[in-house]
């Protein structure tokens, strides 16, 4: 094999042409990445400012990334926006934190688990069920999206954190109000100027500030329920409580505890909330999707409401939501940085160059998805999946540091969509077109605003 000093460094745009795609990066980062590849294609260095910049997009580049060679790649200097916010949970710790963490919180995810949290999430989307009644009667628009955000964020609050439904109501009203510079923030995906004392980055640490003041009282309030019943419920916080008040213990600090609790929210909303978004977004653009679908909801449910022992005989479903996550991964930019020199696909690698994975882009690689921006649910039928390179899609991650969340995340999304496909189906605004934003996750801008019709 050639030393590494004797490769070449990856392809791509250079003196004028590298500037003005920094400028349209800026502007469209998700449609300058695919005009790249199509380009220079599947390993482009993008630029050296202040350290090398490469893009892969190939699925042999992903698995050498994210699996084969893991323990040379770190989550690094791209994740400092949303550690400024989440602190050092599970999405940005690394090393011996990170594997304690992890080992701690993968209990609550296990299958036998997950199971118990089948009437929180049938009850949850009931409620939105319910909740549109109104509208499907008067015709007066939603915003889908904010209706999925409040789903998720239910789910969570009672499902990983054992709150209480009033109280997870109460924390989310206390978030919504200081959301907006703290999605500012994430949006701008700044790692710098942190100590300017800007007007904008005085609002954004008051936020913060607020944030990790509301999810400590949580905290606190959840511990003293805990100690005066003297049960021991298995959610995930009361295991991260358990185990940072156990003497016996490596203990967390209590900044640890407060971060993975900020991180559980964050990553654990944002992501199922968006991709429930776009589910209802496609299926408004595709009725003969959308009528496959009812006929698999009648022929399994007939009029009864779906639950968990159910999904595995929704397939259609299911591959809906593959489709989705193909084409609209909530999670769209997966960067990493190189701990040593390495090479991929015969190009050398510098010591701390960022590596910039885009599940956007490699979910719409010609030469593994045909025809890539069609939605077609089909691609997920199991033959097709079977002859498909793993790494060709990757929707929560892949290899060591995979979601420790995914499969809590396709279980309450095949669970809503069920429950609310049976009895609506859902249009778009005329004239209103809905545009992806790309900021810590990928979302319909300026939400997604829906008419609610009952199925007839």
């Amino acid at each position: 094999m050639r030393p590494y000093s004797t490769l070449h460094l990856a392809p791509g745009p250079r003196g004028s042409a590298r500037r003005q795609s920094m400028r349209r990066l800026r502007r469209d980062p998700l449609a300058e990445y695919l005009a790249l590849r199509r380009q220079y294609g599947d390993i482009i260095r993008l630029a050296r400012l202040p350290r090398p910049l490469v893009l892969v997009s190939h699925p042999d580049a992903i698995q050498h990334v994210l699996r084969d060679h893991a323990h040379n790649y770190r989550k690094g200097v791209f994740f400092k926006s949303i550690a400024a916010i989440q602190g050092q949970g599970l999405l940005t710790s690394e090393g011996e934190g990170w594997r304690r963490q992890r080992r701690l919180a993968q209990p609550a995810f296990q299958p036998r688990q997950l199971a118990r949290l089948g009437p929180i999430l049938q009850d949850e989307a009931q409620s939105i069920a319910q909740g549109w009644r109104v509208a499907a009667r008067t015709g007066e628009p939603i915003n889908v999206s904010d209706w999925m955000h409040r789903f998720t964020f239910r789910v969570v609050g009672r499902a990983l954190l054992g709150l209480e439904a009033g109280i997870v109501d109460q924390v989310g009203q206390h978030l919504q109000e200081i959301a907006a510079p703290l999605r500012q923030r994430l949006a701008s995906g700044k790692t710098y100027g942190w100590a300017i004392p800007t007007a904008q980055q005085r609002r954004f640490r008051q936020a913060v500030s607020a944030y990790h003041e509301i999810v400590q009282q949580l905290i606190e309030s959840r511990r003293q329920t805990r100690q005066s019943d003297g049960s021991e419920p298995e959610d995930l916080l009361a295991r991260l409580i358990a185990a940072h008040d156990d003497p016996l213990v490596d203990r967390m600090t209590d900044q640890q505890l407060r971060d993975e609790v900020i991180t559980l929210i964050g990553a654990g909303v944002e992501t199922s909330a968006h991709a429930l978004s776009w589910t209802w977004h496609l299926l408004a653009q595709h009725p003969d999707v959308t009528h496959q679908l009812q006929a698999e909801l009648d022929a399994v449910l007939g009029t009864r409401s779906p639950t968990l022992a159910d999904l595995p005989q929704l397939p259609y479903s299911r591959m809906i939501l593959d489709e989705t996550l193909r084409l609209y991964p909530p999670s769209a930019i997966l960067p990493r940085q190189a701990n040593a020199v390495d090479r991929i696909g015969g190009y050398r690698i510098p010591r701390h160059a960022v590596i910039m994975m885009s599940q956007y882009v490699t979910h719409r690689h010609p030469d593994f998805w045909p025809e890539p921006e069609q939605f077609d649910p089909g691609r997920f039928a199991p033959a097709q999946t079977d002859m498909r390179h793993r790494f060709a899609y990757f929707p929560f991650g892949e290899g060591p540091r995979v979601c420790i969340g995914r499969s809590l995340a396709l279980m309450e999304m095949h669970v809503t969509l069920a429950t609310l496909a049976q009895v609506y189906t859902l249009q778009e605004m005329p004239g209103r077109v809905v545009q992806p934003e790309l900021a810590a996750t990928l979302r319909p801008r300026h939400g997604l605003w829906m008419t609610v019709h009952e199925r007839r």
